[in-house]
């Protein structure tokens, strides 16, 4: 019986020890190099980035729902990294980060609150048909308090240099970064399923232009010249189309490059922005050029009124731009 016991209490030892050293790998510490001047805040935000990653790769290795406990977080973020782990599983990948904070700032130059960016994470698939890159980086954002209000997956970081040195030229830097934002919350609700972001981004007038390539027509000088056919959808014929695609893919990957931002000369308030899209998916994927006209009369709940899709076969000058359409 003593022989029984030892053994068993030899055995739970080993468990003790191997469960503290996963918890242990599972660990982050985060730090600010710079960007924010209030300590006391600046300590806050860094304890919170580094429970919310701890408790992300602690999901992670453990295969179980993210535990927020002990976190200062609302619950739209929340509620948007669940929608994402529901998707897909992910862990950072480095475990000791050092990052700059950034201040974000209303087109009045008030502050509205902060964020870290270039997290980078490693995905880990619930099933074999994601056959994406499993290599993205994500942003936090926190309020003026220091609660964290919103988790994205974002642009890398020498896109995000080079429209943030457009934006010192123009003057119109953080208005950009409002932009950026958003988008990188509309390209964050695809990969969540999130129809309703979708729904609310939208204005509901908004004019939906999709493409496709119905013939192509040999050319000496360069590429074979293309026709495309293109189908007019409402905003309630596309949320409709998007449900059902959703509703039948297993997980869904967007990403967006070759970011192009103009604002509209005679209207500030509306912007173009000109990307490359890639949409993968566990049964479909392709790759286009998107084009949005953002509405930014209302910082605090900005509009989509136009979004277009082509194939990247289409010509520089065919490609959508703001004076193509009548905005309101």
């Amino acid at each position: 019986m003593k022989g029984i016991l030892k053994t068993s209490s030899v055995v739970l030892l080993m468990l003790l020890i191997c469960s503290s050293g996963l918890q242990a790998q599972d660990a982050v510490s985060f730090e600010f190099s710079d960007g924010i001047e209030n300590a006391t805040l600046k300590n806050k935000m860094e304890r919170q980035i580094s429970n919310l990653l701890t408790a992300i790769n602690r999901a992670q290795t453990n295969n179980t729902d993210i535990n927020f406990s002990g976190i200062d977080i609302d619950d739209m973020a929340t509620q948007s990294i669940c929608m994402l782990w529901n998707n897909v599983h992910f862990r950072t990948m480095d475990d000791d980060i050092v990052e700059h904070c950034l201040q974000l700032r209303n087109g009045n130059n008030t502050l509205r609150g902060y964020q870290v960016r270039n997290i980078a994470i490693q995905m880990y698939p619930l099933d074999d048909t994601y056959t994406d890159d499993r290599h993205q980086e994500v942003c936090i954002d926190f309020n003026t308090s220091g609660k964290i209000v919103d988790f994205n997956i974002t642009m890398g970081i020498r896109q995000y240099t080079q429209l943030m040195k457009e934006g010192i030229e123009l003057n119109d830097i953080d208005r950009r970064m409002q932009i950026i934002h958003y988008i990188e919350q509309f390209r964050t609700a695809y990969n969540q399923k999130d129809i309703k972001f979708m729904n609310d981004i939208f204005s509901d007038d908004a004019l939906i232009v999709t493409g496709k390539v119905v013939k192509r027509v040999p050319s000496e000088i360069s590429l074979p010249k293309v026709e495309v056919e293109y189908k007019v959808q409402d905003k309630q014929q596309y949320l409709n189309n998007l449900r059902s695609v959703f509703a039948n893919n297993g997980y869904i990957n967007v990403k967006f490059n070759d970011y192009r931002i103009k604002r509209h000369g005679a209207k500030p308030n509306y912007y173009g922005v000109t990307l490359v899209q890639e949409w993968n998916s566990s049964r479909y994927s392709d790759k286009g050029i998107v084009f949005l006209v953002w509405d930014f009369t209302n910082e605090d709940a900005p509009k989509i009124h136009v979004r277009t899709w082509q194939p990247t076969e289409v010509s520089e000058d065919e490609v959508f731009t703001l004076n193509k359409f009548k905005l309101p």
